[in-house]
């Protein structure tokens, strides 16, 4: 178990072979060498992901998620082999803990701004039910629920700036 801090987050992170297990949530890792970066597959997220050399893996790196420089801390031990990306589609170990590491979340797919927020904690909404506008590249975007469940967080305010991943909602 090691405690991995990506971007200013937080997770507790366990390897078990191809399962990941992120603060209690299980995902299926996989990783595939591509030019000049690795293709990480979470869950049913997709990263492109960019590790400095070998060499220089330690706590504290600075690494490319998403074309983003992300610093990535950890304390212990995040599996029996040192990170770095595999040429199968098992993981040895995990390169970023993935974003969607909250149940229940949804995460922005692009960067930008919340409108207006359409629900409030609390609320029971149904899978298709519009959550909140997001303004990206200057067009509003629906961002709705995936699932039927209870909205149990909004974690940005209106008017509130996100990046690429950030959680907006969680529905249970």
């Amino acid at each position: 178990m090691a405690k991995v801090t990506i971007g200013g987050r937080s997770y507790e992170v366990e390897v078990k072979g191809e399962v990941v297990v992120v603060d209690g949530h299980e995902f299926v890792v996989t990783m595939r060498d591509d030019a000049g970066y690795t293709t990480v597959k979470a869950g049913d997220q997709q990263y492109r992901v960019q590790l400095p050399k070998e060499d220089e893996r330690v706590s504290g790196m600075t690494a490319q998620i998403d074309y983003r420089p992300v610093q990535i801390d950890w304390e212990g031990s995040l599996s029996a082999t040192p990170l770095r990306p595999v040429r199968s589609a098992a993981a040895s170990g995990p390169i970023a803990a993935p974003r969607t590491a909250t149940k229940g979340g949804i995460v922005a797919q692009i960067a930008g701004r919340v409108l207006a927020l359409k629900v409030k904690v609390g609320d029971v909404v149904k899978a298709g039910d519009v959550l909140l506008l997001l303004e990206a590249m200057k067009m509003e975007n629906e961002i709705r629920a995936r699932a039927d469940g209870t909205v149990t967080a909004l974690p940005v305010p209106e008017g509130g700036r996100v990046a690429e991943g950030d959680v907006l909602a969680v529905v249970e």
